[in-house]
């Protein structure tokens, strides 16, 4: 009795999530999540556009809660209507606008690539868009493109992993599209990151910490070399202030020098044009009058 009452449910659940997208179509439709109580049926509606699912002074969620209590037999159904915060971040959501826009004759890949793009710039780890059916010619065929991270299987695959499905109906054909999106890393995998963080800030503070001296000659031998290593930057320091500091005698008897210089030169110079002056009239002297040819 107990297993055939969960499939009841399940098959109603189902039912319901069917007929809420084919109502809440224009408002892009999420998902509901249906929360049972013993006083109350709560539906939680996820949609992109909430103005469009409440309608002219709630005329949509009335029609929906007659329905409701009607068709499905849902005891005292109440909706709440939520707003999806990313819609780039919902699977669901991308693969109703690619279906969309493929319906107004808009290139596949140009809309799967600037999707993808939406989607890692919203904050995704990573995206695969999968869109089968006759794109070009007669055959059916499909085309996938993948970018960043996504777990294919196992339990966060399912977990972690958000999927959406939508339908494009063409000339040539249906065109089925299918999203995935991956909006964050695993908790494992995030704990993994944290602890490698952890270990390698420990390992660099252990490097940046000085080495502990553990016996007394050691700690001796490093003082020693403390204060050796301390009197030997003394003394340069010394000698470098010694060099600086001339003494203003000594730097007096070079200004004195170096006036000096310039005055010797001058007399040298005076006494070399005297020589020389001298030297060409002895020159003149020496020489003898030329005779005549009849002397």
């Amino acid at each position: 009795m107990i297993e055939k009452k969960i499939i009841e449910d399940s098959i109603q659940n189902l039912e319901i999530e069917e007929y809420l997208k084919r109502i809440l179509d224009r408002a892009d439709y999420s998902y509901t999540d249906i929360k049972i109580t013993p006083v109350s049926t709560r539906l939680i509606i996820h949609v992109g556009r909430p103005g469009m699912a409440i309608g002219k002074a709630g005329k949509t969620i009335k029609k929906i809660t007659d329905d409701l209590q009607n068709k499905f037999k849902v005891k005292n159904p109440q909706l709440d209507i939520q707003h999806v915060e990313n819609p780039f971040l919902d699977a669901n959501i991308v693969a109703k606008s690619i279906s969309s826009a493929l319906e107004r004759h808009i290139g596949h890949r140009r809309l799967i690539d600037s999707s993808l793009k939406k989607i890692m710039d919203a904050g995704a780890v990573g995206a695969e868009i999968i869109v089968s059916g006759k794109l070009s010619g007669g055959r059916g065929r499909f085309e996938k493109s993948l970018v960043g991270y996504i777990k294919k299987c196992g339990d966060p695959a399912k977990k972690d992993v958000d999927i959406g499905f939508a339908m494009a109906v063409l000339k040539q054909g249906t065109l089925g599209v299918k999203v995935k999106i991956m909006p964050q890393l695993p908790r494992a995998m995030l704990m993994e990151k944290e602890l490698m963080k952890g270990k390698k800030a420990e390992i660099k503070t252990e490097d940046k910490t000085p080495k502990a001296v553990e016996t007394k000659k050691e700690q001796e031998t490093a003082a020693e070399t403390g204060e050796k290593e301390m009197k030997k930057g003394e003394d340069e320091k010394a000698t470098e202030t010694e060099k600086k500091e001339v003494p203003k005698e000594k730097q007096a008897k070079k200004l004195d020098k170096k006036e000096e210089k310039p005055k010797k030169t001058t007399a040298k110079t005076k006494e070399k044009k005297q020589v020389k002056k001298s030297e060409k009239k002895l020159k003149v002297s020496k020489k003898k009058p030329k005779q005549k040819k009849g002397e």
